[in-house]
């Protein structure tokens, strides 16, 4: 399934990315989300909604040397949702290749919805449409607006075997951890 390709691309892409985890979490807090914010200038968004998928990884991912760390969570295996944030002046990620099926408005922002059809595949690729995330995976990607004391966030929520309705409501369901 093509999915699955996309999501074990993406997750080998960040651990081979020479990135580490580097654990610069405030202590005590007992949220990753809030903890995470601690030292970071842009804003750290957490899920209110993931579909009832287990966390399986979160991780702050260095950035090159002169850029901030990045949050990557994961959560579910098979069926799954990513949840990718960084300073929007910079790019750490690369969701993939795929075919711009939509735009969205998530929490004030415009989205760009792509679905990750085959473009190996001719017909599949001219005929792609938000009906196939579900089948193929896809991602909404946006920056939401700075704040007074924040820089802007860069976001990516990318999902595998979850329908184009329920990443929108995983998108939209972000919400700033302070």
């Amino acid at each position: 399934m093509r999915s699955k390709a996309a999501v074990t691309l993406i997750l080998i892409l960040v651990s081979s990315m020479g990135v580490s985890s580097q654990n610069a979490f405030a202590m005590g807090s007992g949220n990753k989300y809030v903890d995470a914010q601690t030292g970071l200038s842009y804003q750290i968004l957490q899920p209110t909604f993931t579909q009832d998928l287990t966390l399986r990884s979160f991780k702050l991912l260095t950035c090159g040397p002169k850029n901030e760390q990045w949050l990557a969570a994961i959560y579910g295996e098979q069926r799954s949702v990513q949840f990718l944030e960084m300073d929007a002046s910079v790019q750490c990620s690369n969701p993939g290749v795929g075919v711009k099926v939509a735009t969205a408005t998530i929490n004030g922002s415009k989205a760009t919805i792509v679905a990750f059809c085959d473009p190996a595949n001719a017909k599949q690729w001219k005929n792609c449409k938000s009906s196939d995330i579900p089948n193929y995976g896809g991602y909404a990607m946006w920056k939401t607006k700075a704040t007074k004391s924040l820089h802007a966030t860069s976001v990516e929520v990318l999902v595998s075997g979850v329908t184009y309705s329920n990443l929108l409501k995983m998108a939209r369901g972000l919400k700033p951890v302070m």
